[in-house]
């Protein structure tokens, strides 16, 4: 997955810079993470390749704001890219890079890492419990009459539940057999 494309899909609707990166801690965070000074330069390539265009507006708190809109052809590469199938590039992952070397620390520094790790992930689980309640509380749609916007969404939301639960039952798996040595 590209940066580029993450910004094409989010902005569906006109958005500034510091709205995207909005939208990703609101939404795509969980799987996708971008710094304004990321997003700032793909949102430049973007333009000149003319998948976006750009307007200022005027704004209550300072200085105008650069204001993104996708284009047709902007739209049609998202498209593209989305009709391209799914893209499974092998994932870096910090923790597991860390936990392949844990043996060069001792035992009762392994267990501190796996206890963090356990209870990152489990705080990261309750939060999309959170939002998944919240959803459900709130839409009357919610889950079965969702429009299809909604659903891919909430198949998202539904990926990451599964996801860090089975990761909280890995760490304690993982916290059982170190606490055996």
């Amino acid at each position: 997955m590209s940066l580029p494309h993450v910004l094409l899909g989010m902005l569906a609707e006109p958005a500034s810079g510091y709205d995207l990166k909005q939208k990703f801690e609101q939404s795509v965070r969980y799987f996708w993470y971008a710094e304004l000074s990321q997003i700032y330069p793909a949102l430049a390539q973007l333009e000149k390749k003319g998948l976006l265009s750009s307007e200022k507006k005027p704004s209550d708190k300072g200085p105008a704001r650069k204001v993104y809109t996708r284009t047709a052809k902007g739209r049609r590469e998202l498209q593209s890219w989305l009709a391209a199938g799914p893209v499974l590039r092998t994932e870096r992952l910090a923790y597991l890079t860390q936990l392949f070397f844990l043996d060069e620390i001792p035992n009762t520094n392994r267990l501190e890492f796996m206890c963090e790790l356990r209870d990152d992930f489990a705080r990261r689980l309750e939060e999309l419990q959170a939002i998944e309640s919240n959803w459900a509380e709130n839409d009357p749609s919610f889950p079965d009459k969702l429009s299809d916007g909604a659903l891919v969404k909430h198949m998202t939301l539904r990926s990451g539940l599964k996801k860090y639960a089975m990761m909280v039952e890995w760490c304690e798996e993982c916290l059982a057999r170190l606490e055996a040595r």
